[in-house]
């Protein structure tokens, strides 16, 4: 993690399965470094108050002081109380993920750069689960291309004239 250029580099995971351990993750393109946004970069400024000096791992869990392991101990003990005091519906925590880029989606992100956050291979996840919240992201959608056609001037890119035109008939 570096905090000064606001990045995280996601090199393993810690999964139930791995019972704590970390291990090499899903695909290559998991593997990856991840923006960290303003609040995400303040809450990890925080958390270094209580884990920055105990070992690698960034969370603990506060009734142990140890690493969590895996993430069934973190839903039973964290989350699932956390979302009851806030009157919150319970939501897996996969559902963190789809929050995230659909939110980056709608605040005009670029897909490719959500994709690289994301850790997937191409684009065709987002486009599939996520592409309807493209559209509501640039409500000013074709004034690029309006602009370079210079259509706003009366001058256009191509200019069809009654000798250019195709006969489709």
């Amino acid at each position: 993690m570096d905090l000064v250029r606001s990045e995280v580099r996601i090199r393993r995971a810690t999964t139930q399965a791995a019972k704590g351990a970390a291990e090499v993750l899903k695909t290559g393109t998991s593997k990856r470094m991840v923006k960290l946004l303003g609040a995400a970069r303040e809450a990890l400024e925080l958390q270094k108050t209580f884990t920055l000096l105990a070992n690698a791992h960034v969370f603990h869990n506060p009734r142990t002081g140890a690493p969590w392991e895996g993430d069934q101990p973190i839903r039973k003990t964290l989350r699932q109380p956390a979302l009851n005091r806030a009157k919150v519906r319970y939501r897996v925590p996969d559902q963190t993920r789809h929050t995230y880029a659909s939110m980056m989606l709608s605040a005009g992100e670029h897909p490719m750069w959500v994709v690289n956050q994301m850790g997937h291979a191409d684009w065709g996840m987002i486009r599939r689960v996520y592409g309807r919240w493209m559209p509501d992201a640039a409500p000013d959608a074709g004034s690029k291309a309006e602009a370079l056609d210079g259509a706003s001037n009366g001058q256009h890119l191509v200019n069809i004239t009654p000798k250019t035109r195709i006969n489709t008939g």
